[in-house]
């Protein structure tokens, strides 16, 4: 059984349907308007640019105590891994043996002394009975010429007890250098050799520190090629190279630059770099290894783009969203160096630009978008004006 109803009914609603497939403007599609985005405005600074090295720590001075006379090892007077001073007594070597050699230099000395007294009073009688004609002129220059040889003995004398005390006070061994001593390498007891010079302690300086580090000479050619161009300049400050922070126990203090070898490793190609290091409360210990800041120059007025609003394509070649007038312009840009979590841009943009860093994946070149300034933009740049605050890390390969 089929139900029918009145066709009459249906035709209200086709006007209706027509009416809601059209849009007010005669066309098919709605308008949207333009998606918002984020943008920074690029400005000038100069820029310090920093470079990250791994480096050892040395000691400023090491002072391998050893012996310096050949007997027994009677005393040690020193806690191992404690701090010394320059002459404090470190060990005692059975000094009898030497105390007996100056006792007999001084022996000889006197005995000396009185051949000399001697030849002199005889060299005196014989000048005077010359001056009467009673002695001979031969007679006179033998008594002189036995108070001469007299005083030549006395000096001998002198210089055997001068030697015969020097032993006696090297066998009291004693700190060259204020310092922090290691382990006690001999015991009481020991004999040791003034032959071989036997190893006794080890003093190291740690009020100061060395570290000694490499760069290759590629990074060295590249700083004074852009340095003679003008494209950077020399860093004056004082802290022209820093340790980095290590978890609280390296505070990232500063330190000077020594020296550059002169001498390229043949095997490497790297070029050997030393720098000194203040050392409070001797935190730095000799073999540590530490990564050291140094600031290559300083980059002016250079302009520096967020990496996350860089794009690479296939060819490695590097380029920037940027609005202008409304739009998306694509931008090609050289960027050859990264500073902290930003690109360095040597070619392809100029101050005032506005770079999209955030909603690009919403825009195309061509269309219109609506430009926000991205969130924390002024911080940013003033602390980009205060230098590199972050880990520079070397230029990209692509």
């Amino acid at each position: 059984m089929y139900l029918n109803f009145p066709k009459l009914l249906f035709l209200p609603l086709i006007p209706l349907l027509i009416t809601s497939c059209d849009a007010p403007d005669g066309s098919s599609k709605a308008a949207y308007p333009p998606p918002k985005v984020k943008t920074v405005s690029i400005e000038p600074a100069d820029v310090p640019l920093e470079q990250e090295y791994p480096g050892r720590v040395i000691p400023i001075r090491l002072a391998e105590v050893r012996a310096r006379v050949t007997g027994i090892v009677q005393v040690r007077n020193f806690a191992e891994g404690s701090d010394v001073k320059a002459g404090d007594v470190l060990f005692q070597i059975d000094p009898a043996r030497f105390q007996a050699a100056v006792d007999g230099a001084k022996a000889q000395l006197a005995q000396a002394e009185a051949a000399l007294s001697l030849a002199s009073q005889r060299e005196e009688r014989a000048a005077g009975l010359l001056q009467k004609n009673v002695t001979s002129k031969d007679q006179y220059d033998v008594a002189l010429a036995t108070r001469k040889q007299a005083e030549a003995e006395v000096a001998v004398a002198k210089a055997n007890l001068q030697t015969a005390e020097l032993e006696l006070s090297y066998a009291t061994v004693r700190s060259p250098i204020d310092g922090r001593i290691g382990a006690a390498l001999v015991t009481e007891g020991a004999f040791v050799r003034q032959e071989d010079g036997t190893q006794m302690a080890t003093v190291r300086d740690l009020t100061s520190v060395y570290v000694d580090f490499t760069t290759p000479l590629g990074d060295l050619s590249k700083v004074q090629h852009e340095s003679a161009s003008g494209t950077l300049a020399y860093s004056t400050a004082d802290t022209a190279i820093r340790l980095s922070a290590d978890r609280d126990r390296i505070s990232g203090q500063s330190g000077r630059l020594l020296f550059s070898s002169a001498v390229v490793n043949e095997t490497t190609g790297q070029v050997s770099l030393r720098a000194e290091f203040k050392n409070p409360g001797n935190t730095l210990l000799p073999g540590t290894y530490v990564r050291v800041r140094m600031i290559q120059g300083v980059a002016q007025q250079a302009l520096l783009v967020p990496q996350r609003a860089v794009q690479w394509d296939t060819l490695g070649q590097a380029r920037v969203l940027t609005v202008k007038d409304g739009k998306v312009v694509s931008q090609p840009i050289v960027a050859g160096r990264s500073v902290g979590n930003r690109w360095l841009v040597s070619e392809g943009l100029k101050p005032g630009d506005q770079v999209i860093v955030d909603g690009a994946e919403k825009a195309m070149p061509g269309t219109p978008v609506t430009a926000e300034a991205a969130d924390g933009q002024n911080a940013s740049n003033a602390a980009l004006k205060g230098g590199c605050a972050t880990s520079c890390v070397p230029q990209a390969e692509l």
